[in-house]
C-alpha cells in the first residue's frame, strides 16, 4: 500500500483557497468556495495522463484517485507483458510460455502433447524463443516461415507448427493471460493425390510383412490397414485396450482424442490370438531397449514390406489409414460414419474418400455402359461422290 505523508487530512484542512498538495500524481486542491477537487497527473508508458476525479462535495475521495493510478499502471503491464494485473520484472517470452503451456496440457490432459512438445523444442522455440510472447506479430511469423522454408520444411509441416503456435496463444488468451492473438498467416498446401491399397496391393503387403524378419512387421499391417489407426497409436495399444468380444480397440492417446475404434471380425480374431496369454499391461510392441517400454516407431520395417512387396507408388504406414477409409466408401458407409470409424474432426475429412468411391463407382457403371453398345471400329470415311 502506498504512504501518504502530504495527502493527510489536517494538511488538506489547513489549504488556503487555491492551494494545493501534489503526492505520487494525486492532486488534492483547495478551491475558493472551500470544496475541494481531486485530480490526477502522472507519467505512465512515457506518457502524460491528466483526470479530473471529482469534487469532495459530490463524494469523490483520494480512494478513486488511487484506484485511476492503478488501472493506468495495469493497463502500461497488459501491454507490455499481454498478462492483466501482472507484476513480472520483465515481459514473458515465447521459450517461457511454451513450457508453461506444455506443463499445462500434461496437468489437463491434452492432445497430441508429444508432437505439441517437438515442434516447440526443434522449431518454434529456436526461432522465436527470444520474443515477448505479447507483443508476437503476424511480421514475426513470416519471418519464421521464410526460415523454415529455407530450411525446406514444406507447408504442411509450417502449419502443423503454426496450429501449435496458435494453440498454445489461444489457451493464454483463454486464461486470462494474454490480451490477443495476433493473425498467423496459414501457408496453402498442394492437393496431394489420394493414395490408397487396391485389395491386390493389401494382400501383397500382408504377405510380405509376414515373411519379415521382424515380429512387429506383419501386426503392425494387419491392425493399421483393418483398423485405420494411426502410426503411433497402434504402437500405443496395450492387451488391456483390445476386446475382441465387442470387436473394438481402445485407442488411448492420439490426434483426435480417446476413442473406441471399431474393428472387423477378421482382425478381432487375430488379435485374439495375438493377445492371448500375455498380460493386461504389456504393449502389443514391446521394447526392451525403449525407455517407454514399447516401439517407438516401424518405418524401417514397414519400408523393408512395401519394397518385398513391390509396391510401385509412394506407401507410408498413413497410407493404410486412406486405404480404410475408401474401403470403406465403397462399402457403400456415408461420410458420417467413416469420420467416426477413423476419428476424424471435421466431416469433410470423411468426404473425400466417399467422394473419390462415388467417382470411382461412376466410371466402372460408364464403361459397363459402353460395353453393352457397339462400338464402331474406325471412322467412316469421306464421302465421295460420282465422277
Amino acid at each position: 500500500m502506498t504512504a501518504y505523508a502530504k495527502l493527510t487530512r489536517p494538511a488538506m484542512r489547513a489549504l488556503k483557497p487555491g492551494a494545493s498538495i501534489n503526492e505520487h500524481g494525486i492532486i488534492y486542491t483547495k478551491l475558493a468556495n472551500g470544496d475541494g477537487r481531486w485530480t490526477v497527473n502522472v507519467m505512465v508508458a512515457r506518457a502524460r495522463h491528466h483526470h479530473v476525479v471529482g469534487l469532495e462535495s459530490e463524494g469523490y475521495t483520494r480512494t478513486q484517485a488511487e484506484e485511476i493510478v492503478a488501472k493506468l499502471k495495469a493497463q502500461k503491464r497488459t501491454a507490455a507483458h499481454g498478462v492483466a494485473g501482472s507484476k513480472q520484472a520483465a515481459p514473458r517470452s515465447v521459450r517461457a510460455a511454451a513450457d508453461e503451456y506444455l506443463e499445462y496440457l500434461e496437468k489437463h490432459n491434452g492432445k497430441d502433447i508429444v508432437a505439441k512438445r517437438m515442434r516447440f523444442k526443434e522449431h518454434l522455440t529456436p526461432h522465436l524463443g527470444n520474443l515477448s510472447v505479447a507483443r508476437l506479430t503476424s511480421d514475426d511469423w513470416l519471418a519464421y516461415v521464410t526460415i523454415r522454408t529455407a530450411e525446406k520444411a514444406g507447408p504442411a509441416t509450417i502449419n502443423r507448427e503454426r496450429s501449435a503456435l496458435l494453440h498454445m496463444l489461444n489457451t493464454m488468451r483463454r486464461r486470462r493471460m494474454l490480451a490477443a492473438v495476433p493473425d498467423l498467416q496459414r501457408q496453402k498446401e498442394p492437393k496431394g493425390k489420394l493414395v490408397y491399397l487396391t485389395p491386390e496391393e493389401a494382400a501383397a503387403l500382408l504377405q510380405a510383412a509376414a515373411e519379415d524378419q521382424s515380429e512387429h512387421a506383419h501386426p503392425f499391417v494387419m491392425i493399421a490397414l483393418y483398423s485405420g489407426a494411426r502410426h503411433r497409436a497402434v504402437l500405443g495399444l496395450r492387451v488391456r485396450d483390445v476386446d475382441p468380444g465387442r470387436r473394438i480397440v481402445w485407442i488411448d492417446k492420439d490426434k483426435a482424442g480417446e476413442r473406441e475404434q471399431p474393428i472387423p471380425q477378421v482382425l478381432a480374431a487375430y488379435l485374439a490370438k495375438l493377445i492371448a496369454g500375455r498380460e493386461l499391461d504389456e504393449f502389443l510392441f514391446p521394447s526392451s531397449r525403449a525407455a517407454t517400454g514399447r516401439v517407438y516407431q516401424v518405418n524401417t520395417i514397414f519400408d523393408r514390406c512395401v519394397k518385398r512387396a513391390k509396391l510401385r507408388k509412394h506407401v507410408t504406414p498413413h497410407t493404410m489409414r486412406h486405404t480404410m477409409a475408401t474401403n470403406a466408401a465403397h462399402a457403400g458407409l456415408d461420410a458420417a460414419t467413416i469420420q467416426e470409424m477413423g476419428g476424424w474432426k471435421t466431416r469433410a475429412m470423411a468426404e473425400r474418400y466417399t467422394h473419390a468411391a462415388s467417382m470411382q463407382d461412376a466410371m466402372a457403371a460408364l464403361q459397363t455402359r459402353l460395353k453393352t453398345r457397339r462400338v464402331t471400329p474406325k471412322l467412316h470415311g469421306r464421302s465421295r461422290g460420282k465422277r
